[in-house]
């Protein structure tokens, strides 16, 4: 595995086998949605690698939600550590009061509810319903994770991150940067994950391959990993603990739902889709998304990871399902693609 960018090893696509032509049909597609990095790696091995807008391979940038994969990852790195546990409650770490829920309710929030998405809160923090029986993406409840991280260890998420990840990963571009606009009902200044595509891949190897990442075990193969990169819920089939599962039946998704009032309540809102977010994904497919077609994804069965960082994209195109289909396309393994969606 590459301990830096200088040793990512690189191989020709017609060495294994893969077509050239669907693979710039991949970039081509790319170009056309504004991104400015884009990288396929097979068994750990750049087959192929294309920046635009000015951007090189070491250029680096804010990746949005796909942070809450990595924060997943420092999550499991302290459940297997035995720091903290999924089931604790949240207000064992940040006290009463954190919510403007009543103590009954907010005492029941634990925090795989926080990292499954059905707190039952509310974007400020009030009560909708109780955990488990409401499936919503609150961003604000998302990043109390990453405070009860802080709180549990006496470190900030820059510190845990390059103790924990950055560094066995070699993820030397990466890094939590401060957004002095967005700041949570408490007033916690959020923070963002700038990274490269690179480094994104580095991260999608390590939990393709079980929690390891060359003479690194950040994880174990049996462990956290299991139960992060599966349904967390009943609520929506295509969402582990901050990962998406896009060849799931069917998903939840952030956006206006076309058959409700939207709710001022939640800057986010839901809809269903009643078809696989990426119906040529691979059924072992895994992914981070971020806002403006931010996307780390990877299959153990392809031995396929691969990021796109830019944008945004056309929100016309689904990305999930062009990307796929392009590299299922290209790839020399596994059964041919379906045709795309119509």
């Amino acid at each position: 595995m590459p301990a830096d960018d200088r040793s990512w090893e690189t191989v020709d696509p017609g060495d294994l086998g893969w077509d050239a032509d669907a693979l710039e049909d991949l970039a081509d597609f790319c170009e056309r949605q504004g991104t400015d990095q884009l990288v396929v790696a097979v068994d750990g091995r750049i087959v192929f690698e294309r920046c635009w807008r000015g951007a090189r391979p070491s250029s680096v940038g804010d990746v949005a939600s796909v942070q809450k994969a990595l924060t997943s990852i420092l999550v499991g790195v302290l459940v297997e550590r035995e720091v903290l546990a999924l089931d604790d409650p949240v207000t064992r770490w940040l006290g009463e009061g954190w919510t403007k829920a009543s103590p009954e309710q907010e005492a029941v929030i634990t925090i795989r509810h926080l990292l499954s998405m059905c707190s039952g809160l509310y974007d400020d923090f009030g009560f909708e319903a109780p955990p488990e029986t409401v499936w919503y993406y609150n961003n604000n409840g998302y990043h109390q994770v990453r405070k009860v991280l802080e709180v549990a260890t006496g470190r900030s998420t820059q510190e845990l991150s390059a103790e924990l990840v950055f560094g066995p990963l070699g993820m030397a571009a990466s890094a939590w940067v401060p957004r002095p606009v967005m700041v949570d009902p408490s007033g916690w200044v959020l923070s963002g994950l700038q990274t490269s595509a690179r480094d994104l891949v580095r991260l999608g190897l390590m939990v393709q391959r079980g929690g390891r990442f060359g003479g690194s075990t950040v994880l174990r193969p049996e462990g956290y990993l299991e139960v992060a990169l599966e349904t967390s819920q009943g609520l929506n089939p295509s969402y582990g603990l901050l990962w998406w599962l896009p060849n799931r039946p069917w998903a939840v998704i952030p956006g206006p739902d076309p058959g409700s009032e939207p709710d001022p309540r939640k800057s986010f809102g839901g809809q269903r889709v009643n078809h696989p977010l990426a119906p040529s994904a691979p059924a072992d497919a895994k992914a981070a998304f971020g806002a403006g077609g931010q996307r780390l994804s990877f299959s153990a069965s392809l031995g396929v990871a691969f990021a796109r960082r830019g944008g945004p994209v056309d929100a016309r195109a689904a990305v999930d399902e062009e990307l796929w289909r392009r590299i299922r396309a290209a790839t020399s393994r596994g059964s041919e693609p379906p045709p795309p969606v119509r």
